[in-house]
């Protein structure tokens, strides 16, 4: 009888175990307006498959799964007019998901990609500020395109105050263009300690937080590098990706031609722990050797924020990295962030496979890329003329002449900036106390000094970008030399 009764329950275990494992397996099928879409990727953000001819799918999905979310192909988008685009579907007793995606363009070699780091208000007006100069100036930009436009918003969309991502969201619609967002270390919920449930709020609000899309024949791939939780230390947060991120970017790469272009949309840069730890700049976060060697084979080109900084960083011939200033500059309390890098975003355009770039700052022209500071004005090397040239790389060249002979290259130098320095100082002062501390300004290295001979009467400055735009700006020394 005790036999008996143990087979009886084995039995039953089977077959609620086989009960689950089905319960677990949904189904579903991708379509636009009506037309079935085939070899479109599946995930639950464990597990992957693709749609096929007649545009269904299924799959397994994992038992700590929230969502089913598609890799958007080139061409399509999901409906954004709730200012996330809808890729994605909570998993819930459904067996059968629906996606029905946006034809936007047929596809096509030019794209563009507008690149939003660091909005991070921390009350509404934080947001109303954001309504108005930077949003029309973003708006405007992306009318001026040609081509599929989308945008990334870099993670800290909010600053701890969770009830601002629904602003985000409202706000970002008037763009007219799909915005993919990745959450921030102020995107996590705080008040835990512990990586998986501190990122609830903004999936609640946001979907997953590592996917994918296509522009053109490239992959734009979003990851969440911030893993929450309080290790040694005293920041709430590590730097890096985590194994199990990885095995599904790892999965996901081998559904990925091998001559396709990979954007990499994240908060922190990959040598984020430099700026946490003043080490190294070739000090990689955690798993950033493995990420990259997920990626081996394509030509990658980073993006992220964090910093509040611009900056731009080459890891090999086939990994480039931009870290793009914050569009709330110094957290609204000043137009310029604390390296001197006006507020702003970054442009980036593929046409016919070659990318450019440039920095938009708010409120100013596309052209305007530096600013000059003359004899007298600098704060450390006030004896030079200075160039502050926020979106250097090593593929920009800034020459000047005296009096008409050439005097080579300026001479890159360390700085800080004194307008930003005029600016959060007023700020504070209205506020009647002095300058945080994580707010003053701070020295940086994308400044170029040119130091006149006495009785010089002209300085002309020539500068030109990696892509042959030559800017040349003429500095009048007669006046400075009769005072």
């Amino acid at each position: 009888m005790k036999r008996l009764f143990i087979l009886i329950s084995v039995a039953l275990c089977l077959i609620l175990l086989n009960y689950e494992l089905q319960a677990r397996t949904v189904n579903g099928v991708v379509t636009s307006s009506g037309k079935k879409l085939s070899n479109v990727i599946v995930t639950d953000g464990y597990n992957f498959t693709k749609s096929k001819k007649n545009g269904e799918f299924k799959m397994e999905i994992a038992d700590s799964a929230k969502f089913v979310y598609i890799v958007t192909p080139s061409g399509y988008a999901a409906d954004w007019s709730s200012g996330v685009p809808q890729f994605y579907q909570t998993i819930d007793e459904r067996t059968f998901y629906t996606f029905n995606l946006i034809k936007i363009a047929n596809p096509t070699p030019l794209y563009n990609i507008i690149a939003v780091a660091d909005p991070q208000p921390s009350k509404d007006a934080h947001c109303d500020e954001f309504d108005g100069a930077p949003l029309d100036d973003i708006c405007q930009t992306v009318s001026t395109l040609n081509g599929v436009s989308v945008g990334l918003v870099l993670g800290d969309i909010c600053f701890n105050k969770y009830h601002l991502m629904d602003r985000w969201k409202k706000s970002i619609v008037r763009t007219g263009i799909p915005f993919y967002p990745v959450p921030g270390n102020h995107d996590h919920f705080h008040e835990v300690d512990n990586d998986r449930e501190s990122i609830n709020i903004y999936t609640d609000n946001f979907g997953p937080e590592n996917y994918a899309f296509f522009m053109g024949k490239d992959l734009v791939i979003m990851l969440d590098n911030i893993i929450h939780g309080r290790k040694n230390g005293s920041h709430p947060y590590s730097l890096g990706y985590t194994a199990e991120q990885l095995k599904w970017l790892c999965e996901l790469m081998g559904y990925v031609p091998s001559d396709v272009d990979v954007y990499v949309g994240q908060h922190s840069p990959t040598n984020g722990r430099f700026y946490m730890s003043g080490g190294k700049e070739t000090d990689l976060i955690i798993n950033g050797q493995e990420f990259f060697d997920v990626l081996k084979g394509h030509k990658v080109t980073i993006l992220s924020g964090h910093n509040h900084l611009n900056k731009n960083f080459r890891y090999s011939s086939d990994i480039i990295e931009h870290n793009v200033a914050a569009i709330c500059g110094t957290w609204w309390d000043a137009y310029h962030c604390k390296d001197g890098t006006p507020r702003g975003y970054k442009v980036f355009t593929s046409d016919k496979g070659q990318l450019t770039w440039y920095y938009k700052s708010v409120g100013k022209d596309k052209d305007f890329q530096y600013e000059i500071f003359r004899l007298g004005e600098s704060l450390v090397n006030s004896e030079s003329i200075v160039v502050n040239l926020w979106d250097y790389d090593e593929n920009w060249t800034i020459t000047w002449f005296e009096d008409g002979v050439c005097k080579g290259e300026m001479t890159r130098v360390k700085e800080k900036n004194h307008l930003h320095k005029a600016e959060v100082e007023a700020t504070f002062a209205k506020k009647g106390r002095p300058v945080s501390d994580w707010k003053r300004t701070s020295v940086s290295d994308h400044y170029f000094a040119a130091t006149p001979s006495d009785g010089a009467k002209k300085v002309i400055i020539k500068i030109q970008n990696p892509f042959g735009k030559i800017w040349v700006e003429e500095v009048d020394l007669s006046q400075l030399n009769n005072i």
